[in-house]
């Protein structure tokens, strides 16, 4: 089971999303890091600190700050110029699992633990076992 970078504070969820700024004071805190997010479960609103310190020489999705990252294929999106020349400028191309958001970033996606496929699975217990 993979623990959530992000959790409720208030229930322990992991289902939370970025609430939207309220104030100039707010939007100042998030020039600075510091995010809101708003839990599905229960409703509680808190601020988190995106400088995650661990993960930061990685790539991390804009919206959930997501570390679930997959290679999205260049010829179902079109990009727009700028984005065109961050991918020119060897930017990675992105997609966040969790919440579906395409983007690029010129940090390296973090390794996956690697779970064992179906198909090794298999092949193992089909392996005669050496006595």
């Amino acid at each position: 089971m993979k623990i959530p970078v992000l959790h409720c504070r208030n229930c322990g969820s992991a289902n939370l999303r970025r609430s939207k700024r309220q104030s100039t004071w707010e939007s100042l805190s998030m020039m600075a890091g510091i995010y809101p997010f708003r839990c599905l479960d229960c409703g509680a609103r808190f601020w988190v600190s995106v400088w995650l310190f661990s993960k930061l020489a990685f790539a991390k999705c804009p919206k959930c700050l997501g570390t679930e990252l997959v290679i999205w294929p260049e010829k179902y999106y079109r990009l727009t110029f700028w984005r065109n020349i961050l991918l020119t400028l060897g930017a990675h191309r992105y997609r966040c699992k969790p919440c579906r958001y395409n983007f690029l970033s010129l940090r390296p996606r973090l390794a996956a633990e690697s779970a064992p496929s179906a198909e090794t699975e298999s092949v193992r217990a089909q392996a005669p076992v050496a006595e």
